[in-house]
């Protein structure tokens, strides 16, 4: 072959590649100018009401929640347990407003490096730390999809009042977007159940009965000064208050980590500890060791059993501020106390250690030695 035809060859090679660039360039031009700013899921926004199920598939898990006949959200992998409302409709909503920046690859062997290969998920508590993609499927009651996402790496964080920018990819479609939302998928299946039990103030608990069965029974009760004491001290110990005050507003924090039906939790052989109110409530818990961790350390079921008794109700005294309590009014605390009662009733709730050691105390760990010279 001759120079000169081999150079005509080389050119013609070159402004073909040229070319074949600039209309692909064209070609994703155009489909970014059309496509900026418009919603991820165009008919969404008009579909809202009508989202009635929700799954998921992270690194920790395939899960997913359901909507029921009186619109209560309820989780399928706990037994039907109900699910955080709110950020069951935080995720719709977000859903519903994201909206596409730019087109990135539609190559399926390119996924990998925006985080978007498909969620390969795996035993609870087991999860590949490698793996990041969530996926997560709305649709509605008669099971077609309204929409489907799988989220990947994140390119800038967003805050309450700034959305964030992510690479995503609609489920069953190989085209990836940039896209922008306020998107908080949190990826453990525990993370959307509703954790909100109820909550019974340390001002109102006036005594504490703990049975262990390896302990003596112990027994506290409160001062007109608000302080717990136990009830007939040994010689030669002093109590610790800071201990004493954590027993006591034990039933102030109940946020619980995992749940499960309570017949699933064999309670023989538990520690039981029964808060007796002014204000009515009676509030017995059954506290077991889970075998098991949970936020790296060890974890304890806790069942609740909570009634009432209108005979027990005693108005709060005036403060020392001289400010007037509320009053506690007979029907009022009735009513809260029938509908803690149904929520907890029939489940075991799974909770830290430095949760259930609040409601196990014994004598050593809230006493201490007098020092010699007050014995």
């Amino acid at each position: 072959m001759r120079r000169t035809t081999w150079i005509i060859l080389l050119l013609l090679t070159i402004a073909s590649v040229v070319a074949a660039a600039f209309v692909l360039d064209r070609k994703a031009d155009r489909l970014a100018a059309r496509e900026y700013g418009q919603p991820l899921f165009p008919q969404l926004a008009e579909q809202i009401n009508a989202v009635a199920r929700l799954a998921f598939a992270t690194p920790q898990g395939a899960w997913s929640l359901s909507r029921d006949d009186d619109g209560r959200w309820h989780h399928d992998a706990r037994n039907g347990y109900p699910a955080d409302a709110d950020e069951v409709k935080r995720l719709v909503v977000a859903l519903s407003r994201a909206t596409i920046i730019a087109p990135k690859t539609g190559d399926p062997a390119l996924h990998d490096r925006l985080g978007l290969e498909e969620p390969q998920p795996v035993t609870d508590g087991d999860a590949d730390s490698g793996a990041k993609a969530i996926k997560v499927v709305a649709s509605d009651d008669s099971g077609r999809n309204l929409a489907g996402v799988i989220l990947g790496k994140t390119k800038q964080l967003g805050d309450a009042t700034e959305p964030a920018k992510v690479y995503v990819r609609r489920a069953d479609e190989n085209e990836t977007w940039l896209a922008e939302g306020f998107f908080n998928l949190k990826p453990a299946p525990t993370d959307w159940l509703d954790r909100d039990l109820f909550k019974v103030a340390k001002d109102v608990v006036t005594d504490i009965r703990v049975a262990r069965p390896d302990k003596p029974v112990l027994e506290l009760t409160r001062s007109e000064y608000g302080y717990f004491h136990v009830t007939d001290l040994p010689e030669g110990l002093q109590e610790q208050e800071i201990r004493l005050t954590a027993t006591g507003r034990a039933l102030e924090f109940l946020k619980p980590r995992d749940v499960a039906p309570a017949g699933d939790v064999d309670f023989n052989g538990a520690t039981q500890a029964i808060f007796t109110t002014q204000s009515g409530w009676i509030v017995t818990v059954d506290i077991l060791d889970a075998q098991r961790k949970v936020d790296n350390t060890d974890a304890f079921w806790l069942r609740l059993d909570v009634r009432f008794d209108a005979s027990l109700i005693e108005q709060l005294p005036v403060g020392v501020d001289g400010k007037e309590p509320e009053p506690i009014i007979a029907a009022d605390e009735e009513a809260r106390a029938r509908a803690a009662a149904a929520k907890v009733d029939g489940w075991a709730y799974l909770f830290p250690s430095f949760t259930a050691e609040n409601f196990m105390p014994t004598l050593e760990s809230l006493t201490k030695p007098k020092p010699e010279e007050d014995s």
